[in-house]
C-alpha cells in the first residue's frame, strides 16, 4: 500500500511554479505516494497562479495552466463541507487559520500527515500539540 499524505497549497505551488524548495516537492510527487487535499486546493492554486502573473510576470496561460497540473497531482480531494466544521474548531481553539484547518482537519481525520512548506503553520501545529499531522518539506539549498 503506498504512503499517503495531505499535501497543501504551498507544496503543490512549488511542484508547479520555480522556486525554492521545487526539486523537494517534485520528489514527493514522483515517489509514488497518494497525494490528496480538501478541494480548497483549487481555489489557493488560483490565488498563487495569479500572484506569479502579477509579481513574477509569468504569463497567464502558462499560470493558468496551474490548476490542471494540480488535477493531475492529486489522487482524491476532499470537499470542503467535510470538513469545515473541525477547521473552524481548530481555528478558533489554537488559532490556525480556517484555511490551514482544513488540511489539518484532513490529516486528522485520517490518520495522515500534512506536507506543508509553510514555517508558521509547522510552528503553530508544534504549540498545539499537533505536530505528529504536520511535517515541513525538506529544503535545498
Amino acid at each position: 500500500m503506498p504512503v499517503e499524505f495531505v499535501l497543501d497549497a504551498s507544496v503543490a505551488a512549488k511542484v508547479i511554479f520555480q522556486e525554492r524548495g521545487t526539486l523537494a516537492a517534485r520528489s514527493l510527487v514522483m515517489s509514488g505516494s497518494r497525494l490528496i487535499a480538501p478541494d480548497l486546493i483549487y481555489a489557493e492554486m488560483a490565488s498563487i497562479a495569479a500572484k506569479q502573473v502579477r509579481r513574477h510576470g509569468t504569463p497567464q496561460a502558462e499560470a493558468r495552466r496551474a490548476i490542471s497540473e494540480l488535477r493531475r497531482l492529486l489522487n482524491e480531494t476532499i470537499p470542503l463541507i467535510d470538513l469545515v466544521e473541525a477547521a473552524f474548531d481548530l481555528a478558533a481553539q489554537h488559532g490556525f487559520s480556517a484555511y490551514d484547518g482544513t488540511y489539518l482537519a484532513l490529516a486528522r481525520t485520517r490518520g495522515l500527515v500534512v506536507v506543508t512548506a509553510d514555517v508558521k503553520f509547522m510552528r503553530k501545529a508544534a504549540e498545539a500539540g499537533l505536530a505528529d499531522h504536520v511535517t515541513l518539506l525538506a529544503m535545498e539549498g
